[in-house]
């Protein structure tokens, strides 16, 4: 385990990334280190998605009113509007590693507190939503240092790689935590998918534990000066505003959330309402996507050398509208549970084209304040999406919803169109400059 994770040397004695790993979306796991903290989130990201599962469904279960079951993501996304922005902060100023480590730990008591409600029954839905509130809050002082943590394992030309094959964790996990989830709920109980998370955060803090920042991390904590709260989040604010590439990507990813949320927020309705599914038929759709996602990363590295990052997204998301309304307009299985896969996608070719565009343009002792200040943009569009939704369902129906918000995709997608997103690939021969920059 320990030559598994050992420290990471300086930048500038990385092995040299050739062009053909520029089209390999497995090139990233090549490096010990980052394939260390790959395996460990896809550990975490598999119990993260088995908890929201059990959560959502236990919230259809005890009200299952579309404005409850929404309000199940809104919650876990309201606390990033006061935390991300100071969590970026902290992340910039402080050791990262003691700063994961202690943030990991909250997410394991909360999770580990809820399970223990669930098992003896105990939770009603307001408690429900407050702990899942308090586990958003977690998640937020934590994801600013985590996002940032990418640039810092691998080479620059392989961050935008190295967030698809991130993606593939993530959606991987979505594939078979909520399937595992489903089964676990109907065989044991829902609080066994919040004991499973609970112990997953603890494979995240293993391997934090047991790794040594490289040489250039350590001297840049080392020499790092404190200045003022106030001073480094507008100095944050400032980078994100100037940045045209950052700021365009922020924008895009906000307005992109608002309408794409329906799914995530009503996704249990449309399994048991629309598709008549139980819990195991509920994971099942979320699995699809995730499988969705998946195959989606695999290819996206290829489509990056020979389209651009406009061109792309573009593409994912007119897919995700039409989708959308065609979940409104029909209620067959068959023509549904394979749109899911392409959904999955589509979701995954827009979200990594952000993500990886935001960190390639971050400056890297800004990072953590910009990816702050993605989260808080992902987050109120979720917010308020899930919240307009869930609302607009209850009084108009699922189908009309997802209807409108197919539409409203669709003009988001065609009114931002003409926001660059910059050239998200760099070249090899880059690299050097852009380590110094």
């Amino acid at each position: 385990m320990q030559s598994f994770l050992k420290p990471r040397e300086p930048l500038s004695s990385e092995k040299t990334i050739s062009e053909a790993d520029l089209g390999r979306p497995w090139a990233p796991l090549k490096i010990p280190i980052y394939r260390s903290f790959w395996i460990a989130g896809l550990v975490s990201n598999l119990g993260t998605w088995m908890h929201e599962t059990g959560a959502q469904w236990l919230m259809t279960s005890m009200e299952p009113s579309p404005e409850m079951v929404s309000a199940v993501r809104t919650c876990m996304t309201i606390p990033v509007f006061c935390l991300a922005l100071p969590a970026g902060v902290w992340a910039d100023r402080f050791d990262r590693r003691k700063w994961l480590i202690g943030s990991q730990l909250n997410l394991f008591f909360i999770a580990a507190l809820m399970a223990g409600l669930a098992a003896w029954g105990l939770l009603s839905p307001w408690l429900l939503l407050v702990l899942t509130a308090a586990m958003g809050a977690a998640m937020t002082l934590n994801q600013p240092a985590w996002q940032s943590l990418t640039p810092e394992l691998v080479p620059p030309a392989l961050v935008p790689s190295a967030v698809s094959v991130g993606s593939i964790s993530f959606n991987l996990a979505r594939s078979l935590g909520p399937a595992l989830a489903g089964v676990l709920i109907s065989q044991l109980g829902v609080w066994c998918t919040f004991v499973f998370n609970a112990c997953s955060f603890l494979a995240v803090v293993l391997v934090l534990i047991l790794w040594r920042p490289g040489l250039e991390e350590a001297m840049k904590r080392e020499n790092l000066a404190k200045p003022q709260f106030w001073d480094e989040l507008r100095k944050g604010v400032f980078v994100v505003r100037n940045s045209m590439e950052v700021r365009n990507s922020l924008i895009r990813l906000h307005l992109f959330a608002v309408p794409a949320s329906i799914l995530w927020s009503l996704l249990a309705l449309v399994a048991t309402q629309k598709l008549g599914f139980a819990e195991k038929g509920f994971g099942l759709c979320l699995g699809l996507i995730g499988a969705g996602a998946v195959l989606g990363a695999y290819f996206l590295p290829r489509a990056r050398l020979k389209y651009r990052s406009e061109s792309i997204v573009l593409c994912a998301q007119l897919t995700y509208a039409v989708i959308c309304i065609v979940i409104g307009s029909s209620s067959s299985r068959y023509l549904l549970v394979p749109l899911l896969v392409v959904l999955g996608a589509c979701w995954m070719a827009t979200m990594t084209t952000f993500n990886a565009t935001a960190q390639v343009y971050l400056p890297r002792k800004f990072r953590a304040r910009g990816m702050a200040a993605f989260l808080m943009a992902f987050a109120l569009g979720m917010a308020v999406g899930s919240a307009t939704w869930g609302w607009l369902a209850y009084f108009i129906g699922i189908s009309p919803t997802f209807v409108l918000a197919g539409f409203c995709l669709a003009c988001v997608a065609l009114g931002l169109h003409s926001l660059s997103l910059g050239v998200l690939h760099l070249r090899p021969d880059t690299e050097a400059k852009e380590r110094d920059s």
